[in-house]
């Protein structure tokens, strides 16, 4: 039996019956001095009490405030003076030599049958890790908050029943409301839109088409709905509705789940999108009166160009001089030239337009390729240079396409290959491969002329433009051609490509989609290259000249034009007889 100070214990069955206990405990006596602690409360203060020691308690349990470091009186001496039992402070507890302790603890003071205190129990817990979990959440809150409070879009949160439980500063600008008068409330009553008058936001006949309704709904519904929209939203106070882009998702404070929408006011976004709507109709509308224009004209210049370039060839058929007959081909060079730029023009029109309607017929590969080769290895021969024809032996003999565009795509590229070669040749080349299990037809046209840099090489494909200004002037040309076989290969499925350096040539690349055909279709239109016995050339000096050399093909001409070949036939019948 221990007897201290008129505390009487058994120290042994006090030792069974709280030494094992996990919180720290300990007895004193009346005047504070310790008569137990466990081995809790030995490990907890780190010191080993032995039985019969006299020391204060408040030599072992040195309590303060862990924050200001302030000392605090006791609260097993608070205990015994008042008679009641004592807690701690939030912040309260001691420094031991691995850093500071936040305690908890009940200190009960004991009384005898009289009421007269005869010591105090006092059980303390570390609560240290709740205390810095307490800590990081109030940080996290506060931070939150602060971004909360800080962001620049709007952000409002709504509780399970659609309440508005808060929103920032940014989101209350945007809704023209204040902070008291949208708490609590759903959030079409809290910004007064139109539908939700006069029953309320969720009992209107409109509200079951109101976008933000249907999205919050789902959410109470659906702990992983999330959306994003655009909204316009019309309020009692606004005379012009807000365009909102949200997005709903949800997070969670402990068991309660809370519905989070962001708000950002895009209505002048929304402005500027109608208004480059309207100005692209208005541009597109411009853009097709040119180009209608551009195809009337071109169509009105081009008949009298080949009613005059027919009458030269019919004149060329009478005798003349050789005066007459050098003038009549430096007109008709003239007139030829003329009519290729207005080809080149309409068919840049019909393109801009959508208009360009390509065939679809089963093709003579073969006599085609034969057929550009034969044009253009004369015009090479007139001009002292090689050209190499493709090796058709390998090629399919019928194919499937428009035989007028491929046509008029392998003359743009070839013809643009020998105006722009001085020495040397031209090659045209084709062959077959596969990509991703489709057969393609692969064309190449390689020069060795003056070739082009890298910067005028990402000027061509592009309408009126070519390697520099001074091309054009020095060979001529509208600029239109290469734009026009980028688009013709583009309408055929196709690719087009080129790889060039200055002063050693140039070579195009251009695939299109490989169809078989058992055999040759009749062109749905004559469209024949009409051959001059007597074309004049031009060499390097600028001197005139005579050769057998072909003309242009005749690339669509409409009914007009067809007519104006019937009228040439029969006035040449009727200068014949």
């Amino acid at each position: 039996m221990l007897n201290n100070s008129n505390v009487v214990v058994d120290y042994n069955t006090l030792h069974k019956l709280m030494g094992s206990v996990g919180d720290g405990f300990l007895m004193t006596d009346v005047a504070g001095k310790i008569v137990f602690m466990n081995k809790a409360a030995e490990d907890l203060f780190e010191y080993h009490y032995a039985p019969g020691t006299d020391i204060p308690v408040t030599d072992v349990v040195r309590l303060e405030n862990v924050e200001t470091r302030e000392k605090i009186i006791s609260p097993i001496i608070c205990a015994m003076r008042t008679k009641k039992s004592q807690g701690l402070s939030k912040n309260i507890g001691f420094v031991r030599s691995d850093g500071s302790v936040y305690l908890s603890a009940t200190c009960s003071p004991m009384l005898d049958d009289e009421g007269q205190v005869t010591g105090c129990t006092a059980i303390f817990r570390d609560v240290t890790r709740m205390r810095m979990l307490e800590r990081k959440v109030e940080t996290d809150h506060y931070y939150m908050r602060s971004v909360f409070e800080a962001a620049k879009i709007g952000i409002c949160t709504l509780n399970v029943r659609g309440e508005l439980t808060d929103i920032n500063e940014p989101a209350l600008e945007t809704l023209s409301q204040e902070y008291t008068d949208v708490i609590g409330k759903q959030f079409g009553d809290a910004i007064h839109c139109v539908n939700s008058i006069p029953y309320g936001c969720g009992r209107s006949d409109r509200c079951k088409f109101c976008v933000i309704r249907n999205n919050i709904e789902a959410a109470v519904l659906d702990d992983s709905f999330t959306v994003d929209f655009v909204v316009a939203v019309q309020t009692k106070w606004l005379e012009e509705p807000i365009w909102l882009q949200m997005f709903l998702m949800q997070v969670w404070d402990g068991a309660q789940k809370q519905i989070v929408l962001t708000l950002l006011n895009i209505s002048k976004r929304k402005q500027k999108e109608h208004e480059l709507v309207e100005a692209r109709r208005h541009a597109e509308v411009a853009s097709n009166t040119k180009t209608q224009f551009l195809a009337n004209m071109s169509h009105e210049i081009r008949t009298p160009i080949n009613g005059m370039s027919g009458m030269i060839d019919l004149t060329l058929r009478t005798p003349l001089t050789d005066e007459q007959r050098e003038n009549l081909y430096a007109a008709k060079q003239c007139s030829d030239d003329l009519l290729r730029i207005i080809n080149d023009i309409l068919d840049y029109a019909k393109l801009e337009s959508g208009k360009m309607k390509l065939e679809n017929i089963d093709i003579d590969f073969h006599e085609l390729l034969n057929r550009v080769s034969n044009l253009h290895a004369q015009m090479a021969e007139s001009k002292g240079l090689f050209f190499k024809r493709p090796q058709i032996e390998g090629l399919p003999p019928f194919v499937r396409g428009d035989p007028l565009r491929i046509r008029q795509i392998l003359h743009n590229l070839l013809t643009n290959a020998l105006k722009f070669t001085f020495k040397g040749g031209v090659t045209l080349g084709v062959s077959i491969f596969t990509r991703q299990s489709q057969d393609y037809l692969e064309f190449f046209v390689e020069d060795t002329g003056i070739g082009m840099s890298m910067e005028e090489q990402v000027k061509l494909f592009k309408p009126f433009s070519q390697g520099d200004g001074s091309t054009t002037r020095r060979f001529g040309g509208t600029g239109l051609g290469l734009m026009i076989v980028k688009e013709l290969v583009s309408s055929m499925g196709g690719e087009i490509s080129v790889s060039s350096r200055e002063n050693k040539g140039s070579r195009f690349t251009f695939i299109l989609p490989l169809i078989l055909a058992e055999k040759a279709d009749v062109e749905l239109k004559n469209k024949a290259v009409y051959m001059n016995p007597h074309r004049p050339t031009f060499n390097d000096a600028g001197d005139i000249g005579f050769t057998s050399t072909p003309m242009q093909e005749d690339d669509d001409q409409n009914d007009n034009d067809n007519d104006i070949m019937d009228l040439l036939k029969y006035c040449e019948e009727k200068l014949n007889n």
